[in-house]
């Protein structure tokens, strides 16, 4: 239906061109686009199936264990040193409201010497 191809087209959302090179001309098409996450559409996209969702099937986190996080095995992924990582967003107004807490790591705090 109609419904479907516009809630499938949502989740295409946020991808843009990557940066010209000198070697091209016009927009860089080579390269694989990147995601602008201001851009994106956040809301959930339906699936074929109606009453369902794409994602659905994949578990949520309140499904998980409690503090499965800390269980031998899990793994921590470092995204940077800089307190607004590439991989993650926060809305732009962070950066200089000084309101915002940070986490700092004390000198010699046991988690800083494991990360």
């Amino acid at each position: 239906t109609n419904e479907d191809i516009m809630s499938f087209s949502r989740a295409w959302t946020g991808f843009d061109y990557q940066s010209n090179r000198g070697n091209i001309e016009g927009y860089n098409k080579l390269d694989p686009m990147k995601i602008e996450p201001s851009w994106r559409d956040k809301f959930p996209k339906t699936a074929l199936y109606k009453g369902r969702y794409i994602g659905d099937t994949y578990p949520l986190c309140v499904d998980f264990p409690e503090q499965s996080f800390l269980r031998t095995g899990a793994t921590y992924r470092l995204l940077g040193s800089s307190s607004l990582p590439e991989l993650m967003t926060d809305p732009p107004e962070f950066a200089t409201d000084e309101t915002i807490k940070r986490v700092v790591l004390n000198e010699t705090s046991a988690l800083r010497e494991l990360l």
